[in-house]
């Protein structure tokens, strides 16, 4: 008989088969076989149970088991937790009783049933799955623990007779929960006029963003909610999609100055609702129904607020309706990203603040507007263009130095001034007020990656990608740079070729993608992605790009130099 005592780390080889319990287990296959009967697993769950097998006995991380089972891959939450879920079924395990996978909430998971090489024909014998798992001390710590609470329960009733039940003495012990993930899903449009479609666009996303701000909430972003626009959805699917426990989803009928919003809120666990709610009203009071929306969330899932949660619901963007209408419009023509939406949403957003003088978010989206100019060449101004820039960013901080966004487009713009450790500065103090904030964990992996640490960017842009898993094409392009700078071509030009799919006029993705394409001697295929930069009136030259392009490396800027000089850019 073999010893069943758990192995130690690197015990098990990941290519060679492997006892777990009563269990056979072939990695090269990918089959689990016990007593005749065989189950077949794809190759991610079968990398990840490898991953366990060699820490069996030890809490392994979430990231190391990602960085082992997808290696240099971004997933988003649900790809491990579905592999853990296909685990468990192909060894009947139960996640509220384990006795092969167990859940160690806020750290990973733990292969908990004895492991050990299947090598020379070596068989576990007289141990099963169906009996407890060997204990490594920790368990057995935890078993004595455990008897020990028991005799202190035993004891109770005749020791309640002597505590003093005073309110000192009561809620000693606070267990905690892991944090509630919840979704808000695009909100309906329901009016008879199609043009209202930014007014619930805006509803939406200015939701996202309130909630996003709560340090006891994890919230899903913007962009990856959005792919459910205008889609009839299953709750559960979506859950187990984007990984989580609520969905709060809803509609808005808007006719002249009245409005109508109807909300509820979901368990994606059973699809039962936990509350709804209906709004009718005037366009005056649409923050009231924001307010009472997060208000009732905060409520039913029993979020503790911390004094910096209270501080950040305290914030309105506007007390103009009219300018808040104002900036939605712009906010939508933003998100088109071609030359002409940014000037449309220049024009929406100078009129918002017009209307009202204190609307930080609108001049830090005319900031952006800027930027966005600055970088593509788009008039003739480009340096005063990012100048200007910087001044209605600043404007907006100063106004409100308490929104994410506000540092955010002014560390973007730092980035093009080649000023690396402010804009780092303020990527970070972005985080700081939204831990959720995903768009900022891009910026800090964009400023990284500029600034010549593109190992450190890619982490950085993993977790933003994690936080937004269905996220726009942008973080695309910036993760197949961050490739490129690791002369990782294949893998960038599936980015950028993805990113252009999404929108084929984002010219900074067919810029790095004619870069990457003549490095690896597709010299054809890179020079047509210039061409069509050129046909959409960019300024498209080597010393432009030298320009603007803000790498702190020379190595850096040479590299990207050298694979359009190849893809036919001579000047």
């Amino acid at each position: 008989m073999i010893s069943t005592k758990m192995t130690t780390q690197n015990d098990i080889k990941t290519d060679a088969p492997f006892w777990v319990g009563d269990c056979y287990v072939d990695p090269e296959t990918g089959r689990i076989q016990r007593d005749g009967h065989e189950q077949k697993i794809e190759p991610k769950a079968m990398a990840v149970l490898a991953c366990l097998a060699q820490n069996s006995g030890h809490v392994v991380t979430r990231d190391q088991i990602e960085e082992t089972a997808w290696a240099g891959v971004v997933v988003g939450y649900d790809s491990l937790a579905s592999a853990i879920i296909k685990l468990r079924k192909a060894f009947n395990d139960d996640s509220r009783k384990p006795r092969v996978i167990e859940t160690v909430p806020k750290k990973g998971y733990r292969l908990i049933a004895p492991v050990c090489s299947a090598e020379g024909g070596i068989t576990p014998e007289n141990v099963s799955l169906e009996d407890e798992p060997v204990a490594v001390p920790a368990m057995q710590n935890r078993r004595k623990l455990f008897a020990l609470v028991l005799i202190v329960l035993l004891a109770i009733p005749g020791l309640l007779l002597f505590i003093d039940k005073s309110p000192e003495n009561r809620d000693i012990a606070v267990v905690s929960k892991p944090k509630p993930a919840i979704a808000v899903l695009p909100f309906k449009n329901l009016s008879n006029d199609t043009e209202q479609e930014y007014f619930s666009d805006g509803i939406t996303a200015d939701l996202i963003t309130d909630l996003s701000k709560l340090s006891g909430l994890s919230v899903i972003a913007r962009n990856s909610v959005f792919t459910y626009k205008n889609t009839d959805v299953d709750v559960r699917e979506v859950g187990k999609e984007l990984g989580v426990n609520y969905i709060l989803e809803g509609s808005i009928r808007k006719a002249g100055n009245q409005v109508r919003i109807s909300a509820r809120l979901i368990d994606t666990s059973n699809s039962y609702n936990v509350w709804a709610e209906r709004f009718d009203g005037t366009l005056d009071n649409v923050f009231g129904f924001q307010d009472e929306v997060t208000s009732k969330i905060i409520s039913s899932l029993e979020i503790r607020l911390t004094d910096k949660d209270r501080t950040r619901l305290a914030h309105k963007y506007s007390n103009s309706i009219e300018a808040y209408d104002m900036f939605l419009h712009g906010w939508q023509n933003l998100w088109l990203s071609s030359r002409e939406g940014v000037l449309r949403a220049r024009d929406d957003f100078r009129k918002a603040i017009d209307l009202d003088n204190s609307f930080a978010r609108a001049y830090a989206n005319l900031a952006l507007t800027y930027i966005y100019d600055h970088m593509h060449g788009w008039s003739d101004e480009s340096d005063q263009a990012l100048q200007q820039a910087h001044v209605y960013a600043d404007r907006a901080i100063a106004i409100d130095p308490e929104l994410p966004q506000v540092h955010w487009v002014k560390g973007f713009a730092d980035i093009f001034s080649r000023d690396y450790q402010k804009a780092l500065r303020q990527a970070e103090r972005s985080i700081e007020l939204d831990p959720n904030f995903a768009d900022g964990y891009g910026l800090l992996g964009n400023i990284l990656n500029y600034a010549g640490k593109p190992r450190q960017a890619a982490l950085e842009m993993q977790k933003a990608m994690r936080l937004n898993p269905r996220h726009p094409f942008i973080y695309k392009v910036i993760y197949g740079e961050i490739l490129f700078n690791q002369r990782d071509y294949d893998n960038a030009i599936e980015n950028f070729t993805l990113a252009l799919d999404s929108n084929p006029e984002i010219e900074e993705s067919r810029l790095w993608l004619a870069a990457a394409l003549a490095h690896v001697g597709r010299v054809d295929d890179a020079s047509w992605q210039l061409e069509q930069i050129r046909m959409a009136g960019s300024d498209l030259s080597l010393e432009r790009i030298e320009r603007v392009v803000p790498f702190k490396d020379p190595e850096q800027r040479k590299h990207l130099i050298d694979g359009l000089y190849k893809a036919g850019l001579v000047h």
